[in-house]
């Protein structure tokens, strides 16, 4: 094709942006629960769903067009029904006459603390399915506490899943 007298050459394909290229650092799992929100500098709560979790943020549905660069206060529990069926082992030290004596046991894990975080609009977008707007949040300042929490559901929850695709539960 010619443009004005000058021959268009094609654009070379561009390649797969390589794992290091990647915005996410950590892993997102898709699972659904109940989020109470608010937007800093207004008062009140509102209620969201989530979806998408991952150690670093969530995928947040709500009615409220929300700004990309908003910050909202989140406050979620994790799902937990799924542990009342599940075991793990445990390791265990038994005091003996011959000195700690290591055991393994099979006990339910236990359930998981509330979670309360800051997080930042990063990716709005509309679902027109849904008629819901949908964000991309990335949680800010992570307490160790709720980051471990959050990955500690995470690797329960993937063992319960595979679990059940197997048919073991």
């Amino acid at each position: 094709m010619f443009l004005f007298g000058r021959k268009k050459t094609p654009k070379p394909a561009k390649a797969a942006p390589a794992a290091s290229d990647q915005k996410r650092s950590a892993f997102r799992m898709p699972v659904s629960f109940d989020v109470l929100y608010a937007l800093e500098g207004r008062r009140g709560r509102r209620r969201a769903s989530a979806n998408d979790l991952s150690a670093g943020g969530l995928r947040l549905a709500t009615d409220e067009d929300l700004i990309a660069g908003s910050v909202l206060t989140l406050d979620f529990h994790l799902p937990d029904e799924f542990l009342a069926t599940m075991v793990v082992e445990k390791e265990v030290y038994e005091q003996t006459p011959f000195g700690l004596r290591p055991e393994t046991i099979k006990v339910a894990p236990p359930g998981f603390d509330p979670v309360h975080v800051e997080a930042k609009v990063l990716m709005p977008f509309f679902d027109r399915e849904a008629r819901t707007f949908a964000y991309g949040m990335h949680f800010l300042d992570l307490e160790t506490r709720v980051e471990e929490e959050l990955q500690r559901f995470m690797h329960l929850w993937q063992i319960n899943y595979l679990r059940e695709r197997r048919g073991e539960g």
